[in-house]
């Protein structure tokens, strides 16, 4: 199994990247997960100015949902951007790991400012975030601005030769957004960042769970990942520079996705956050299985894409899913919720299912000890 990949002709060892985000304010933690797979990082997003409504971070910052996704108010930076001139960048290089430096987009002139700073430091790519969920509640919304990504890109592209990755969130112009990045020297898109704004309520104190002012926050997670497979897709067929994927990633199965999808490379946050480093290692032994049990696979590279044909036509008839008998426990969730009643419960042995299946799938998912399996 070959697990290297390359965005552009960026190299890495495994198509695992640390997203940007408050496990990223420091090198520590891509230094305990790189011994794990993890292959490079994204620093945190870095101001050249911060505004001075920034200069503290509001609390609570992060409000966990369901132990798998997060709201976030991503508002400042714990450590002034100098900290990755002085050592960062050096720390990630030394320890064979890819650096990638997030950028913020809103300040054009900071922004080429810190391009210039950091070429003579040396980094491997910038990123440049112009997806803040937070942006159209209180500023400007860049993720849709056409014209400020042609006065960035514009700027940027014309004083460094070296890869620019500009960070997208899903919008009704994503795609458009995308083209524009590509015709003005963008070497890869990074999709999607968390999603919002979004809004929780403490119901025991009436107030936002996030303490940022209005509680507004991005929702990071699980919960996003089908939205941002989507996008990937949609990009991967619309543009010819690399995809790299990223928004609620959380397992081997997710990263195959990804790539089939047309992403060359993915970012983890929020699962890494929340489960720690350890888990780049247990989404690496999957990957490791998945080509096992995949003889006609060779390499990540031979994933790159692959789903895109099968997405051309509706489907109308599938095979029925399968119940397997060892994994059953007779609870009878499947029968219960089975929208059609085409599953028979009994009490002895296994349900079954009848003549009435429309291959919908829902006992799939309905099912607690996946013991029932979709054909397709």
């Amino acid at each position: 199994m070959d697990t290297t990949t390359t965005v552009g002709d960026l190299g890495l060892q495994t198509p695992l990247l640390l997203a940007s985000g408050f496990i990223t304010e420091t090198a520590d933690f891509f230094l305990r997960a790189k011994p794990f797979g993890c292959a490079g990082m994204v620093t945190r997003s870095l101001k050249k100015v911060t505004p001075p409504e920034r200069t503290r971070v509001p609390a609570p910052r992060y409000a966990v949902i369901d132990g798998n996704s997060l709201i976030c108010c991503e508002w400042g930076n714990e450590n002034h951007w100098t900290t990755w001139r002085n050592q960062g960048v050096n720390l990630v290089k030394n320890a064979g790991g890819a650096i990638i430096l997030s950028l913020s987009g809103r300040d054009v002139d900071g922004c080429c400012d810190l391009v210039e700073t950091f070429d003579k430091v040396g980094v491997d790519a910038f990123e440049i975030n112009i997806s803040c969920p937070h942006s159209g509640v209180i500023s400007d919304n860049l993720n849709v601005d056409c014209i400020h990504l042609q006065q960035l890109l514009g700027r940027v592209r014309s004083i460094t030769t070296t890869p620019i990755w500009i960070k997208l969130s899903y919008s009704p112009f994503l795609v458009p957004m995308a083209c524009e990045a590509e015709s003005l020297g963008a070497n890869a898109i990074v999709c999607t960042n968390s999603i919002g704004p979004g809004l929780l309520i403490d119901t025991a104190t009436a107030k936002p769970k996030l303490g940022i002012k209005g509680g507004c926050g991005g929702l990071a997670g699980q919960a996003i990942f089908p939205i941002a497979l989507w996008c990937v897709s949609q990009l991967s067929q619309a543009v010819t520079v690399p995809i790299v994927g990223c928004g609620g990633i959380s397992s081997a199965d997710h990263v195959l996705q990804m790539l089939m999808a047309g992403a060359s490379a993915v970012q983890l946050y929020t699962t890494p956050a929340l489960q720690g480093p350890r888990i780049f290692s247990t989404i690496m032994k999957g990957l490791q299985s998945f080509f096992a049990d995949h003889a006609e696979y060779n390499s990540v590279s031979d994933l790159v894409g692959i789903a895109t044909d099968q997405m051309a036509e509706h489907r109308f008839t599938s095979p029925r899913p399968v119940i397997i008998q060892e994994r059953c426990t007779h609870c009878g969730r499947c029968a219960d919720a089975c929208p059609f009643g085409a599953i028979e419960k009994l009490s002895d042995r296994s349900p079954s299912i009848m003549e009435g299946c429309t291959s919908c799938n829902f006992c799939v998912g309905v099912c607690p000890s996946t013991a029932i399996r979709a054909v397709f």
